[in-house]
């Protein structure tokens, strides 16, 4: 169809009059290769050969059945699934997430401490600072008492910083970083 779009209850939604959605990175898709060689990384790691998962979940994993299931040449159900998930011990999202590539691992920012109190005291001065701003500045500071880091020129964030920070502002985390960098509080992003 030119010209719709269709929402998560497929009702029609004109393109041309709808508001612009965010931009937003779409999840790699899992393909039966990639659950295939989780599968048969986790026993490797495991240090198990296919006789010895047999052996070991006393004949409820066959040995050939999960070779051919390492391979891609056998269509893997859910209930098989569970049950190889449950014997190696990891949920079941691990076999069928896809990987964490760099790309879609966040960007870590580090702050400039000193910019961050200059314009803390600014802000303290004027009485001038808008919300995001305000509750960033908040949060970092919070970080660095916990931390007990008072004498620190920079704080590296942590993944978990960055993902509570963008939550309670309701921003992404590029988005976060965006503000960081607009107010010249980032050093550089690892």
């Amino acid at each position: 169809m030119r010209g719709r779009a269709y929402h998560r209850f497929y009702l029609p939604v004109d393109i041309a009059t709808s508001p612009t959605p965010r931009r937003t990175t779409l999840p790699t898709m899992t393909t039966s290769e990639s659950i295939s060689a989780r599968i048969r990384a986790i026993r490797i790691a495991k240090g198990l050969s296919l006789s010895d998962v047999e052996a070991k979940s006393l004949r409820k994993i066959k040995a050939v059945v999960l070779g051919s299931y390492e391979r891609g040449d056998r269509s893997l159900s859910i209930s098989k699934a569970i049950l190889i998930a449950n014997f190696y011990g990891v949920p079941l999202s691990y076999l069928l997430e896809a990987p964490v590539t760099p790309s879609s691992v966040a960007r870590l920012p580090v702050i400039d401490l000193r910019s961050l109190r200059a314009m803390s005291s600014n802000a303290s001065r004027t009485g001038h600072v808008n919300l995001h701003l305000r509750t960033i500045i908040t949060y970092i500071s919070g970080i660095v008492a916990l931390r007990n880091d008072w004498n620190g020129e920079i704080l590296s964030m942590r993944s978990e910083d960055l993902t509570l920070l963008a939550l309670a502002i309701g921003k992404t985390h590029d988005e976060v970083n965006e503000i960081l960098i607009d107010n010249k509080l980032l050093l550089k992003i690892r």
